[in-house]
């Protein structure tokens, strides 16, 4: 940890490689769990295990799953969440609530919604307004 620090101490404010990224970064990724402010419990029916782990897409993200990421680099930073949150009546709330406490503006675009597929071995996910975009 200490070898990182330094490196993004060392790394001048605009050091990046020849792609462009930065030269220098720590990356945290960590689970999370939404809860449901009514019972203080996770949500019920959003988990992997109520999922399967079906695998979303190539870089380990299953749904049911909730995680953050947060990268601080020498050129620069961000914060990536995936979340996921019930698929039912209790979105617009669950949304709101998030939104609520987010110290970030969730995204306007990039809702979707997960539905079992035809077969029952895997889901499907179509586009869908955000449930907190004004």
């Amino acid at each position: 940890m200490d070898a990182v620090l330094t490196a993004l101490d060392d790394a001048e404010p605009d050091a990046v490689t020849r792609y462009g990224r930065s030269a220098a970064c720590l990356v945290l990724n960590a689970p999370v769990r939404l809860v449901d402010p009514a019972g203080r419990e996770p949500y019920a029916g959003v988990s992997e295990e109520d999922t399967g782990r079906f695998a979303v897409d190539g870089y380990g993200r299953t749904l049911g799953a909730s995680r953050v990421r947060a990268t601080i680099g020498s050129a620069a930073s961000s914060l990536s969440l995936w979340l996921s949150f019930p698929a039912d009546d209790r979105l617009s709330a669950a949304a709101a609530q998030v939104q609520k406490h987010a110290p970030v503006r969730l995204a306007a675009k990039h809702w979707r919604r997960w539905t079992p597929g035809r077969d029952e071995a895997g889901y499907r996910s179509g586009k869908i307004p955000s449930p907190v975009a004004r």
